[in-house]
């Protein structure tokens, strides 16, 4: 009896193979063959689920919008610390978050010329931004925020902060990352309006 092909697996282990890939050589890597190399799979099972590189790009792309989205559906609690929470999960604070940051990088660098991924990419950024705009309601909501802010303009500033600290962080490598994202993140938070003065 042929075995069964547990195909959301599959996809898990191209997935996970595509963005290391990325990560740790750069968009010129991410060929059919080094990806089915990498996730331990035949190149033809590869290309059976991925019969163009360009679909396997923008499947990358989708898999690190998706694993974001995962990570924060399961955050729970209220205010301030939920806020922090919510907008830790966009920065590279661990070994895995690194990982797609670069290899989002990779790809938003190809979308620039590519504009069947720069539509994946672009719903990735709006993405970003209504988790800026979540926090900054859920900050009002519980009064860390004054209701009177104009929230586009806040949402529009705080996801611009975050893709730079992203960046920096990614770049700089601090020993404790973690603590540096919590001090900007804090220091923006107390800056909002009526921020400090509803701690």
């Amino acid at each position: 009896m042929p075995r069964l092909i547990d195909h959301d697996e599959r996809d898990r282990q191209i997935g996970d193979a595509a963005i290391r890939v990325l990560a740790a050589e750069g968009l010129a890597a991410l060929s059919v063959r080094k990806v089915a190399d990498e996730a331990g799979i035949a190149t033809a099972s590869l290309r059976r689920a991925f019969p163009t590189q360009e679909a396997l790009r923008r499947f990358c792309v989708g898999r690190i919008r998706d694993d974001v989205a995962a990570r924060i559906a399961g955050l729970q609690g209220e205010g301030r610390p939920l806020v922090l929470r919510l907008l830790a999960e966009l920065l590279p604070l661990d070994d895995a978050r690194r990982r797609e940051l670069a290899a989002q990088l990779q790809l938003a660098v190809l979308a620039l010329t590519d504009p069947d991924l720069g539509d994946s990419v672009a719903q990735m950024h709006d993405a970003v931004h209504t988790v800026c705009a979540s926090a900054l309601h859920e900050l009002v909501r519980t009064g860390g925020m004054s209701p009177d802010a104009d929230l586009p303009r806040e949402a529009a500033r705080l996801h611009a902060l975050l893709d730079g600290l992203a960046l920096q962080l990614l770049s700089t490598r601090p020993a404790d990352p973690r603590q540096v994202a919590d001090a900007v993140l804090e220091h923006h938070i107390d800056a909002l309006p009526g921020g400090a003065a509803r701690m």
